[in-house]
């Protein structure tokens, strides 16, 4: 499971200003996605205030790691000093849900899962409805609410998770013995 979260509607995050670097108006840019990479490909940066309105686009001239900080430093047209660069502190990088990066095939963004029908492979019965994703470790695990009202865990492995249709809005799975008892 790959993430790039979708927190603001019809934008996914990628990124969070951290404020500036410097005193020419690099902003420090902590990554939100599993591609960090994709920055350096990026003609202009769109820039949300945590509310939601947009507050700018930038266009960047040079990206660099900040090293052991696991951030990045970008240098753009705009913003020339160190309080231009402060003034943006907080701001979220957002991109377009076609704008994600491509993932393989079987696998799939968070929030393409969450809101997804549950329902068992054999009896075509509906368990439930995907809340939410939590990222483990070893595997993901599916929070789903069930048709009682608990949200019961779901480990999201091939024996248990079947198939999954996003155009139907479906996940099939195959409960193992006591797994929702």
């Amino acid at each position: 499971m790959r993430t790039e979260r979708q927190a603001h509607k019809d934008m996914v995050e990628i990124g969070r200003v951290c404020g500036g670097h410097g005193l020419n108006g690099e902003l420090r840019i902590m990554p939100l996605t599993d591609f960090p990479e994709r920055f350096l490909e990026m003609k202009s940066l769109r820039l949300f205030r945590p509310g939601g309105e947009e507050a700018c686009v930038l266009h960047p001239t040079h990206f660099r790691l900040l090293e052991g900080k696991g951030m990045l430093l970008v240098t753009t047209v705009e913003i020339t000093d160190r309080t231009g660069a402060d003034l943006l502190k907080g701001s979220l990088v957002k991109v377009k849900p076609d704008e994600r990066v491509s993932l393989p095939e079987g696998r799939y963004w968070i929030d393409d899962l969450v809101g997804l029908n549950v329902v068992d492979q054999s009896t075509r019965e509906t368990l439930g409805i995907i809340e939410e994703v939590l990222q483990t470790g070893s595997n993901d695990c599916y929070m789903v609410r069930a048709n009682d009202g608990k949200l019961k865990a779901l480990p999201a492995i091939k024996e248990v998770v079947r198939k999954i249709d996003l155009e139907s809005c479906l996940v099939e799975v195959s409960l193992m013995e006591g797994l929702w008892d």
